[in-house]
């Protein structure tokens, strides 16, 4: 285990500030809870006004204990906890537990004791929990620095539990499905340790399979990345509930990518990148690490037939499962021939199947079995059963269904689980025992079992990391549009012809040559959104349209208000036939570099779908963000149009990634919008481009250096 908290998280000797006997006291419930739980090495009870409590001897002092502890609990007001806190460290206390509250979530006096403990605790490099939470238990270890009042019965096990919130923390350590835990972990205001600290301290004891983390937010993404490829690495499966779906992200006002790549949506692409499976609630985060703890990975075939004894339920599925994202493929005709069989002659099985088909008989079953599991498209069988742990309903037959499935389960590659419709009844204990022979997994409630197979069936191995070359970006001040293509093109991005003008006879020889149509902007670095400007002349044919184009697009720029000296006016190609698709870069200081990518053009914000992940992204992922938006079905072919050049618009957003990550400090946001895909095998071109920096909104008052030309050289 990580150095830094093995003193936190197992120490050998514990002192418990502020010891009671009174048992509405925190401090007596952490060292009552110490010795139920059975801690075998020394504890130090202080404080001067007792001499003993629960029977140990009380220290009027930490300085008078007989041997420094490895780890304090301080259970005082809020207001003492700074001055114990440099009282512990001078005494080479190495961790440090205070669970009052009244800090950071107490106003500006509670932030200002807080970022004492904070300071002091970093300078001693102190491990230092909470504070305003729980404590924690190392179950294995038998160490319960908990505060709470009920001391559930935990077994030991291969599950790992860190929670911001103590009430979740409470919830999930009563472990009623049984899972066996290793560790609960109570962040709270994380003023030293955070949740990504816990996370990488767990994944470094070889007795962690699977962690479950309740996250409010991630104070730091970068560690929290590291700790989440070093679980990843040590086969370590890490399922995360984050809570507050908040526009907090949506900070770039400018550009689009601020709002479409909002808080919640970064979150999802950094638990995507690293592998990590996001639940929708608490009963299916349970139930994911059920399916895990068997199961740790999926197979490669992503496909589900799920077998059921009724057809209302089998549609049920259908819809339910559908709408969490399981692939329901349809069955080849070598599984329909298999069982057809065990149904009546005018009937053709389908999936979910309906295995009551001629009625219940076990044999027709085991068939049935049989038939799917040589399905070639799906590497799950899911059992459906109404079996609660009372009896009754289907209990019977679910035995009979459990029994051949263990029967048959060693001669099958295929992952087999069984799940309760409902998951009031829990699940049944003489149907349970005999998949537990076999390990197959058992789950409960529709919804939270089909939810926990779709995460684990679409989970995906966590991206590597890339090397890639840092272009010269020396982020300037502003830069014009053709400096921002020929930047963009400069880094594998097919960018259009782009040619700045000064004058109408200029822009009419230009459009002569790249030939007709073409399309003329007004362009400057402070103007993010053009056409809303009035500042776009597309589909001009002839001399007398682009002339007629230049002298009213000089006139706008000469005449917008506050615009910055340094505009121009721009001819490019006319495209008629393809899709408009938007890429873009979000580069923010905590969560890297997030690559955005959807439909675009003048509708971007109004469709607002889109696909995120951390880049830089390669040519597979690519390709599965365009198909996860409506962009992926306009580029096949829809209605008579297409199919279009998908491999150039992959390697449009691959080349763009890679840049964007490139160019982590320098620039905060880069868009291409639209990047126009031509039909297949005709190639993908940007046509429209912004760039922010950090001092672009400083723009309007800047008199510094831009490429292009200044106001005053546009002539009529």
């Amino acid at each position: 285990m990580n150095s830094k908290l093995r003193a936190l998280l197992a120490p050998r000797s514990v002192a418990v500030i502020g010891a009671s006997p009174r048992e509405s006291t925190a401090a007596y419930r952490v060292l009552r809870n110490l010795k139920r739980f059975g801690f075998a090495g020394e504890l130090y009870p202080i404080n001067p006004r007792y001499d003993k409590v629960l029977d140990l001897t009380c220290y009027p002092s930490l300085a008078e204990t007989p041997a420094t502890p490895d780890a304090v609990f301080i259970a005082v007001s809020a207001e003492q906890v700074p001055a114990l806190v440099e009282e512990a460290i001078g005494y080479g206390v190495r961790a440090i537990l205070a669970n009052a509250n009244g800090f950071a979530d107490g106003g500006p006096q509670g932030q200002s004791l807080q970022r004492k403990i904070t300071a002091a605790a970093k300078a001693a490099g102190v491990a230092f929990c909470g504070p305003n939470n729980m404590g924690l238990i190392n179950v294995r270890d038998r160490i319960c620095l908990w505060t709470a009042h009920n001391l559930p019965k935990l077994n030991p096990g291969p599950v790992a539990i860190i929670s911001q919130s103590g009430s979740v923390a409470i919830a999930l350590s009563q472990d009623q499905r049984a899972l066996g835990l290793s560790y609960v972990i109570t962040a709270g205001n994380e003023a030293v340790c955070s949740a990504a600290d816990y996370l990488q301290a767990v994944a470094e004891d070889g007795r962690v399979k699977v962690v479950l983390l309740f996250l409010e937010t991630l104070r730091d993404p970068e560690l929290f990345g590291k700790a989440a490829v070093e679980a990843a690495e040590r086969g370590i499966r890490v399922i995360v509930l984050k809570v507050g779906r908040s526009d907090g992200g949506r900070s770039l006002v400018a550009a689009h990518t601020g709002a479409l790549a909002g808080e919640d949506a970064v979150y999802d692409a950094l638990f995507r990148r690293y592998g990590i499976l996001r639940a929708r609630d608490l009963d299916e985060m349970v139930e994911t690490a059920v399916l895990l703890s068997s199961y740790p990975t999926a197979p490669v075939d992503r496909g589900v037939v799920t077998i059921t004894l009724s057809g209302g339920e089998a549609a049920l599925i259908a819809d339910v499962g559908t709408e969490l994202g399981l692939q329901f493929g349809a069955l080849s005709k070598s599984t329909i021939s298999a069982i057809k069989p065990a149904f009546p002659t005018f009937f053709t099985p389908r999936n979910p199947v309906d295995a009551w088909g001629l009625g219940w008989d076990i044999n027709r079953f085991r068939l049935i079995l049989r038939g799917v599991m040589a399905e070639p498209n799906a590497g799950t069988i899911a059992c459906a059963v109404d079996a609660p742990a009372s009896g009754g309903a289907d209990a019977a037959l679910a035995r009979e269904m459990a029994t051949a499935c263990a029967e048959l389960a060693q001669s099958t590659t295929k992952r087999i689980i069984f799940f309760n419709n409902t998951a009031s009844g829990g699940p049944n204990p003489e149907v349970q025992a005999v998949l537990h022979t076999v390990g197959i997994p058992y789950l409960c409630g529709m919804r939270a079992a089909l939810g926990a197979i779709a995460l684990w069936s679409n989970r995906r191995e966590p991206a590597r990391e890339r090397e890639v070359s840092a272009a010269s970006l020396a982020a300037p001040e502003c830069l014009g549009e053709i400096a921002r293509f020929q930047l963009l093109s400069g880094a594998g991005v097919p960018m259009a012809q782009a040619i700045a003008v000064n004058s109408a006879d200029a822009a009419i020889e230009v459009a002569e040559r790249i030939g007709y149509p073409v399309v003329l902007k007004g362009t400057s670095p402070t103007i993010a959104h053009k056409t809303e400007r009035g500042l776009v002349r597309v589909q001009l044919t002839g001399r007398d349209d682009v002339r007629e184009a230049f002298n009213e697009l000089a006139l706008k720029l000469r005449q917008i208000e506050g615009l910055a000296p340094f505009a121009e006016v721009v001819v490019q190609p006319f495209f008629y036939e393809g899709i408009e698709l938007f890429i873009g870069i979000r580069n923010d200081p905590a969560f890297g570099s997030i690559t955005v990518v959807g439909l675009g053009g003048t509708f971007v914000e109004l469709i607002d779908q889109v696909s995120l992940r951390i880049g830089p992204v390669d040519e597979r992922t690519a390709h599965e963000m365009l198909h996860e938006t409506k962009a992926g079905q306009l580029l096949a072919g829809f209605r008579g149009r297409g199919p279009f050049d998908i491999a150039a618009a992959a390697s449009a957003v691959v080349a763009l990634s890679r840049f964007g990550h490139a160019a982590l400090g320098s620039y905060s946001t880069i868009e291409v919008n639209p990047l126009f895909v031509l039909p297949a095998g005709k190639g993908a071109f940007g046509v429209d481009v912004w760039i922010e920096t950090a001092a672009t909104t400083q723009l309007h008052r800047s008199k510094g250096r831009c490429h292009g030309l200044r106001n005053s050289e546009i002539r009529d």
